[in-house]
C-alpha cells in the first residue's frame, strides 16, 4: 500500500489529478476533501435549529428518541 497526497480538479463530475509516474495503473481508494462546498454539520445544525432544536437539551432528547427506535426495531428483527 502506499499512502500519496495530491491535489484534484472536478469538472461536471470527473476527478483528474497528477500523481507521481511511478505509482502502478489500477484501481484506487480516494478521500476528497471539497474545501469550496458548504459544511455539513453546519447545514445539519441549522436545520435541527429551523425544526425547533435549538437547545443541548433538545438535541439530546432527539438523540435519546433516536436509539430508542433503533432499540426497537432490533427487538422485531
Amino acid at each position: 500500500m502506499k499512502i500519496i497526497q495530491t491535489t484534484g480538479k472536478i469538472e461536471k463530475g470527473k476527478l483528474s489529478a497528477v500523481v507521481p509516474k511511478n505509482l502502478s495503473d489500477g484501481e484506487v481508494d480516494l478521500v476528497i476533501v471539497a474545501k469550496n462546498e458548504p459544511d455539513q454539520f453546519n447545514e445539519m445544525r441549522k436545520l435541527a435549529e429551523e425544526k425547533g432544536y435549538n437547545s443541548r437539551e433538545k438535541i439530546m432528547d432527539l438523540i435519546h428518541q433516536v436509539k430508542l427506535e433503533k432499540l426497537e426495531e432490533k427487538g422485531r428483527g
